[in-house]
């Protein structure tokens, strides 16, 4: 399965999963580089599934786009997880190493995060929540 449909998937799950959770959630317009406006915050997503060797890798970051945080999306055969950064920490290297996709091009990245680095979908909703309240405490009242 290619990149852009795996990430399309993805954003449509993050989108109906909190939509059910009473999350304020859109998608971003067509020409947008953001794929979704979560609770007034823009958001890249990235889907992986969980390799052979027990990682999800996370293709085509890119820290040229205007957004806020960068949500990865894990799926593995019997759950989901995630985890997600404030694109300021990514730039710092805080969410891990970035490895450009390419040699000699510096726009796309490539992030390798263990299923031990994740977070079980269940906790997504109060990430948010929490996230919302300490960036904007009128985004979720």
């Amino acid at each position: 399965m290619d990149n852009t449909y795996r990430d399309q998937i993805g954003e449509d799950f993050v989108r109906r999963y909190l939509s059910a959770a009473i999350v304020p959630v859109s998608n971003g317009s067509r020409t947008s580089p953001t794929d979704l406006v979560i609770a007034g915050q823009h958001f890249e997503v990235k889907t992986a599934s969980l390799g052979a060797n027990g990682t999800f890798q996370f293709n085509h970051v890119r820290l040229d786009r205007t957004y806020n945080y960068l949500l990865c999306l894990g799926i593995c055969p019997d759950r989901i997880v995630f985890n997600a950064w404030r694109k300021g920490v990514i730039s710092e290297g805080g969410a891990g190493s970035l490895v450009r996709m390419a040699e000699g091009q510096s726009t796309t990245h490539r992030l390798t995060k263990r299923l031990a680095e994740m977070n079980p979908i269940e906790e997504l909703v109060g990430w948010i929540r929490e996230e919302a309240q300490a960036t904007n405490p009128r985004t979720l009242a």
